[in-house]
């Protein structure tokens, strides 16, 4: 059927849209406010640009104005194609095509030994991307518009192993990179296969042969190892993966019900390594409080509530399955971060979702929402000309 009958339905008539979008404004406003107080006792580079604040603050306005006028693209177009989903699998080339060029000597940038950022420009105002944050949006987007087509035999055992071989190559590329971020990758496409009709007894084989790989490549790592020690000793003196554990469980405890206060945080005076970025829940905490944590994790739920409306009234199949699935992804990512500075689980390099510093991250966490706010906007009965 031609697009031309398409409506896009205004926010004003669309609450769960509505919802995902402004819920998601509040809480990049709160990551601007938390990574200002944040870095305000470090040394700043006297260049505006250079500035970790500023940088932060520029790409947290373009999120929003990702968010603002994003959400009106028809999101059905991703899955526009004879054969495949040409769009969506042009974008998951290029994201795969960027994450190995962070091993190209003068491209790749490594920060910790790890090379996991490209550099565009000079030295003192290059643009930092972590192609990993791409791979991750793209992979989700390419499985639910391919596994969702008419006439496509999800329950197929080929087609499982197509959509699992995928998954599991953007996963060897990113674990090198982040391993936190290719698990996260790994469920997340799990369960974007499950929802759009992939048998569990499939994905419980893959689970199985992604453990013996996690085992492998914990024990081969010996760093690795001593964070996952650290956790069940945070308090194990003798080991030094034990240090970021205890100075964030400090921030938090610190903290107590209504915090030190905005500014007042005592673990950012470098005690605590990355407060803006991997641990700045524990940074919020600290001058936020118990009450603060609440407002935080309470503005993440109602997204995620928004968004698992907006799934449940989707217009058709793919819809439901990127909705559901795009709003996993960012909810798993936000559970780690926090199990991560609760010392539930061993440091993993995640970010919070809309709040911690990281251009490549709030962008493409925007483009995740504004898919999601499209879905919604979208009617039951639409289809795009093939």
């Amino acid at each position: 059927m031609n697009d031309t009958t398409a409506r896009t339905l205004p926010l004003i008539e669309n609450p769960p849209g509505r919802g995902v979008i402004l819920t998601a404004l509040g809480l990049l406003a709160l990551g601007v406010v938390m990574v200002h107080s944040a870095v305000m006792s470090v040394g700043e580079s006297s260049v505006w640009y250079a500035r970790v604040d500023m940088r932060h603050t520029l790409f947290a306005v373009m999120a929003a104005g990702v968010l603002l006028v994003g959400w009106r693209m028809n999101y059905r177009w991703l899955g526009a194609g004879p054969w495949l989903p040409w769009l969506s699998l042009g974008l998951l080339i290029v994201a795969i095509g960027l994450g190995c060029l962070v091993f190209v000597p003068g491209v790749g940038h490594s920060v910790g030994g790890k090379f996991r950022w490209i550099r565009l420009g000079p030295r003192q105002y290059s643009i930092g991307l972590q192609p990993s944050e791409l791979i991750k949006l793209a992979l989700i987007v390419f499985l639910a518009c391919w596994l969702t087509r008419r006439g496509k035999k999800v329950r197929n055992f080929w087609t499982f192993l197509i959509a699992g071989g995928l998954t599991g190559g953007c996963m060897a590329l990113v674990v090198t990179q982040d391993f936190g971020t290719a698990g996260l990758i790994g469920v997340s496409a799990g369960v974007v296969m499950f929802l759009a009709g992939v048998p569990w007894y499939y994905l419980a084989g893959s689970v199985a042969a992604s453990a013996g790989a996690f085992f492998y490549i914990v024990i081969d790592t010996p760093f690795r190892l001593q964070r996952i020690l650290a956790m069940l000793d945070p308090w194990d003196a003798t080991n030094n993966s034990t240090y970021q554990v205890r100075q964030s469980l400090m921030a938090i405890f610190g903290g107590q019900w209504t915090g030190r206060g905005l500014g007042l945080g005592v673990r950012k005076l470098g005690f605590l390594p990355e407060d803006s970025t991997d641990f700045i829940f524990a940074s919020f905490c600290e001058e936020w409080g118990f009450r603060g944590a609440v407002l935080l994790m309470g503005l993440l739920l109602i997204w995620l509530w928004h968004t698992r409306r907006t799934a449940a009234r989707a217009g058709d199949e793919l819809g439901r399955v990127l909705a559901a699935g795009l709003g996993i992804m960012v909810a798993l990512q936000a559970i780690m971060h926090i199990a991560v500075n609760l010392n539930a689980l061993p440091p993993t390099g995640i970010s919070l979702p809309f709040v911690s510093a990281g251009g490549t991250s709030l962008v493409i966490t925007a483009v995740a929402a504004t898919l999601i706010a499209s879905v919604s906007a979208r009617p039951a009965g639409e289809t795009i000309e093939e």
